[in-house]
């Protein structure tokens, strides 16, 4: 029987794990200058651990090239996030060489059983939302227009490159090549266990055969004759290298470093490791471009939307910094010493965040403000120590005891 086992080496959600993990292994972190307030927008992505729709948003990046974002007010007159699927959203833009937004689109198709009923549609401008219901042949719109207060159109469009493709789109057909291959092996395998035995010269009778189905011998083969298994030879090195090469093909276009390969074995420095990495760096910095961008739009969002709340200030968009940090193995010690070094040249908050273990730079900064007020001052300090000297003038001899 011939055989057909499709067997499938997932390198497309390896790529997309990899990529995401690295871009957001740990949380965006947002920073301001001293003059400006962020902490009420800041409790607000807390409240809805918005780090987590950050990797849904960029896991969506990483297969479709592209995801988009709503932003809403919920019952309690917070503003909120939540993923949209990118097939059932649009971003209208105009014309001009500015691509400003006009109006958003999210809508999604409504069944009654197996049977198409309507669209339902939320219509998003700068001003207001709208709900409607498209049939075939008419659109009627639900209730009234809601006006809103986020300052702008609430969907935001991320994309994952220029070209809006996935992180392994590229890669497609070496990957299907690569499982076709890998099947092929298996098959081949398979269909040599249940090869044709052949026989020359020799009579093969049914007792013959009994006998060699229940104990694997084979008797009374006369001198001339022979047996032997009519099998396809099998090149194995042949195949491996080739199966080596397609795995270096996916990696190196997909611009993702295969971890188990033997340059990352062995205690490399981070140095000689971002080397190897070089690739794949430049490659998530333009991920982290145009994710940032999208991120700058969710801020701005927010921040209209919490100012007509009068629960902050607005603050421009450009004073506002999202900082990225690799997911990557780090020499702590090798950093401290670079703070050290630029202690004088750079402002404590950037230096700090910097540091591998520490979650919010401008909070620990304050910390340690704070503790050194607390501590006692010098003066003191040395008068506590004088009092608990004894007075070396009395003529009785005093024993220290240490």
């Amino acid at each position: 029987m011939l055989k057909n086992n499709k067997v499938i080496i997932n390198h497309a959600k390896y790529i997309t794990d990899t990529n995401v993990g690295y871009l957001l292994g740990n949380p965006v972190e947002y920073q301001t200058d001293k003059k400006h307030d962020i902490m009420a927008l800041l409790n607000e992505y807390k409240k809805q651990t918005i780090n987590d729709l950050d990797n849904e948003i960029a896991k969506d990046l990483s297969i479709f090239g592209r995801s988009y974002e709503y932003v809403f007010a919920n019952e309690d007159a917070e503003p909120r996030s939540c993923e949209i699927d990118n097939r059932n959203a649009i971003v209208v833009y105009d014309d001009t060489v500015e691509h400003n937004k006009l109006f958003g689109l999210i809508y999604r198709p409504i069944y009654e059983g197996e049977t198409f009923k309507y669209y339902e549609i939320i219509y998003c401008d700068k001003k207001e939302i709208r709900q409607y219901k498209s049939y075939s042949k008419s659109l009627k719109q639900e209730g009234e227009s809601k006006p809103h207060t986020f300052g702008d159109v609430p969907i935001i469009e991320y994309r994952n490159n220029p070209e809006i493709l996935g992180d392994f789109e590229t890669v497609i057909s070496l990957i299907d090549a690569y499982n076709l291959l890998q099947s092929d092996r298996i098959n081949d395998k398979e269909q040599l266990v249940d090869a044709i035995l052949c026989l020359y010269g020799m009579d093969f009778d049914e007792e013959q055969a009994e006998m060699l189905s229940d104990s694997r011998m084979l008797a009374n083969i006369p001198g001339d004759g022979k047996v032997e298994y009519l099998v396809k030879t099998l090149q194995e090195n042949d195949v491996d290298i080739l199966r080596q090469n397609l795995e270096k093909d996916i990696h190196k276009i997909s611009m993702t470093p295969n971890m188990s390969d033997e340059n990352f074995v062995g205690n490399s420095s981070g140095v000689a490791i971002r080397y190897k990495l070089l690739a794949f760096e430049q490659n998530i910095k333009n991920k982290e471009r145009y994710l940032e961008k999208g991120l700058m739009e969710r801020f701005k969002l927010y921040n209209s939307f919490l100012v007509s709340k009068s629960q902050m200030q607005k603050v421009p968009v450009e004073e506002v910094d999202a900082i990225f940090k690799r997911n990557l193995p780090s020499n702590d010690f090798e950093i401290s010493q670079m703070i050290n070094n630029l202690a004088d040249y750079v402002d404590t908050e950037t230096l700090i965040a910097q540091l591998s273990f520490i979650k919010n730079a401008k909070e620990t900064v304050e910390a340690k403000q704070k503790e050194d007020e607390n501590k006692p001052t010098l003066p003191y300090v040395n008068n506590f120590i004088q009092s608990q000297i004894p007075d070396t003038n009395d003529e009785e001899d005093v024993e220290i005891e240490v």
